[in-house]
C-alpha cells in the first residue's frame, strides 16, 4: 500500500458514518491531485495517534485565496477542492465554475453529490461513474 492510499484509508476511516465528509474524502482521494497537496502544505495534521483529519477550516479559507498561497492546482483542481468542502457543509464557496471540469472529474463530481445526499450504497445504485 503506497503512503496516499494509506492516509485515504485512514482519511476515510475517521469520515466514517458523516456521508458529508465521507464523500469529501472520497472525492480527494479519488480525484488524485489534493491529497498530497493537501499532505504536503500542512492541511492534513496527525494527532500523534496515527490519525489524520482533513483541515477544513483552513482548506476552506485557501480556497477563498485560489492560487495565492502555498497550495497550487488548475482551475479545475480548484474546483475539486471547493466541492469537497463544501461536501461537509461547514463551509460556504462558489461553485460558478463547475463548467471547468472535465467529463470524468464531472462525474467524480456527481458521485460524491449523491453520496452526500444519500449515502454510498445509493450513490452506487445511480452508476454514475460508469462510462
Amino acid at each position: 500500500m503506497n503512503d496516499m492510499t494509506d492516509l485515504a484509508t485512514r482519511l476515510g476511516e475517521r469520515a466514517a458514518g458523516a456521508w458529508q465528509e465521507e464523500a469529501a474524502v472520497w472525492l480527494l482521494a479519488t480525484h488524485g491531485h489534493w491529497l498530497p497537496e493537501l499532505e504536503r502544505t500542512g492541511l492534513i495534521p496527525d494527532d500523534g495517534d496515527g490519525h489524520s483529519r482533513i483541515a477544513w477550516r483552513q482548506v476552506a479559507i485557501a480556497c477563498l485565496s485560489a492560487g495565492d498561497g502555498p497550495l497550487i492546482g488548475t482551475l479545475s483542481e480548484w474546483q475539486v477542492l471547493r466541492l469537497a468542502c463544501l461536501l461537509t457543509r461547514r463551509h460556504a464557496l462558489s461553485l460558478a465554475n463547475l463548467s471547468l471540469l472535465d467529463v470524468t472529474n464531472r462525474r467524480l463530481a456527481l458521485h460524491a453529490v449523491a453520496w452526500a445526499s444519500g449515502g454510498r450504497a445509493w450513490a452506487d445504485s445511480l452508476a454514475l461513474l460508469a462510462a
